[in-house]
């Protein structure tokens, strides 16, 4: 088994760092925690942005996998070769995250292939979470006519949206939904 140093995120929406785990991971794993910093994920992996590190070795896992390619098994080594397919985070979450959607497979290769700088690596970003903490997540999609079902019927949901964007959503036909949708959310 590997030791592994873990780069910790440091993103508005984290925990303070006296209540954050992935404050308390970081520190254990050797890391300089900035106590006025928030800390929201510690990434496990061999992402570009972000590699863990062997540690007691200046070798991050990306490179250690390459040199020691048996070590993902015939059947993972087939499959994806000698890079990690996932990104395991550790989150530590004090408010609401942005909206996120992410591409499949073929679009995160192509979008990596013509934009590197803003896509860092070709994998999709499948995500699944197990709360080690308080978490509340929403997940998933609506139809538009769904949509503004909710809007009408809920107005905590309303209120989250914003008056004129709910009524701009409400009101538009089916060509300008997507418009008046980017500008609720």
């Amino acid at each position: 088994m590997l030791s592994l140093r873990c780069p910790a995120q440091n993103y508005a929406w984290g925990r303070p760092a006296e209540r954050s785990e992935v404050a308390k991971l970081a520190g254990l794993n050797g890391s300089t925690v900035d106590e006025s910093k928030p800390f929201a994920e510690l990434w496990v992996g061999t992402h570009p942005s972000g590699p863990a590190v062997i540690s007691g070795h200046d070798t991050t896992l990306k490179q250690w996998i390459q040199a020691h390619p048996e070590a993902l098994g015939d059947e993972v080594l087939k499959r994806f070769g000698t890079d990690l397919p996932y990104l395991f985070k550790v989150l530590s979450v004090q408010t609401a995250l942005s909206i996120q959607s992410h591409p499949d497979k073929k679009l995160a290769e192509r979008l990596h292939a013509q934009q590197p700088q803003d896509y860092k690596d070709d994998n999709h970003k499948p995500e699944m979470a197990l709360a080690l903490e308080d978490f509340e997540a929403l997940c998933g999609f609506v139809s538009s006519a769904e949509l503004k079902e909710q809007l009408q019927q809920q107005p905590e949901l309303r209120l989250c949206v914003g008056e004129e964007a709910a009524s701009a959503f409400l009101q538009a036909e089916s060509t300008e939904a997507k418009s008046a949708l980017k500008a609720a959310f």
